[in-house]
């Protein structure tokens, strides 16, 4: 069994899914629940496939790098997860993903820190260009982190999606990897 991967942070810690989140995402697999209402809530998805993708995670040989970690708050709670999407076919660029269910946790600054370590990482891991990710403009609170983050906002696709019964506008922010080396330069 491999070892346990983590990156802690001040605020939160980013690990590798043990057996025992498979509950949480059961839990949050849950359409009431405020998180649904602004992760791409036009698709309707549930967690089942990140379920059986978790699942199927557990039996592999886990090897780096890491498509996605869990977030847990520092006090070791499981709020969440974070995920990169990366393309064999397009390596340069890659999009993230990150979904906080534990809505306690949120407006804390757990969510900025877990994407910068995320970033960081997958700057460090893969041979990128750019990393960014995908929102609407209904879900304010990913737009200011990518805000704070340094990520611009590079595509605006006008009434790209419908949320209930109203148009609103899909987003797309980046960052470069030199800009977020000048960032975060005093980090390393």
């Amino acid at each position: 069994m491999a070892q346990s991967f983590r990156i802690t942070g001040q605020k939160v810690i980013l690990r590798t899914t043990n057996s025992s989140d498979i509950e949480d995402y059961k839990k949050w697999n849950n359409p009431d629940l405020k998180y649904t209402k602004f992760d791409a809530p036009w698709f309707g998805d549930d967690l089942t496939n990140v379920i059986n993708q978790r699942l199927k995670w557990l039996e592999s040989e886990k090897a780096m790098p890491y498509r996605h970690l869990e977030v847990d708050s520092i006090s070791g709670d499981h709020i969440g997860w974070v995920a990169v999407y990366y393309k064999n076919n397009d390596p340069h660029m890659t999009e993230i993903g990150i979904d906080l269910p534990e809505d306690s946790y949120w407006g804390k600054g757990l969510g900025t820190e877990a994407l910068r370590l995320w970033i960081d990482y997958l700057f460090n891991e893969y041979k990128l260009t750019r990393i960014g990710f995908s929102t609407w403009d209904g879900n304010e609170a990913v737009k200011v982190i990518g805000k704070k983050l340094g990520l611009v906002e590079e595509c605006r696709i006008r009434k790209g999606c419908v949320v209930n019964s109203e148009f609103y506008d899909r987003i797309k922010m980046g960052i470069l990897k030199e800009e977020w080396q000048n960032k975060y330069r005093s980090t390393k």
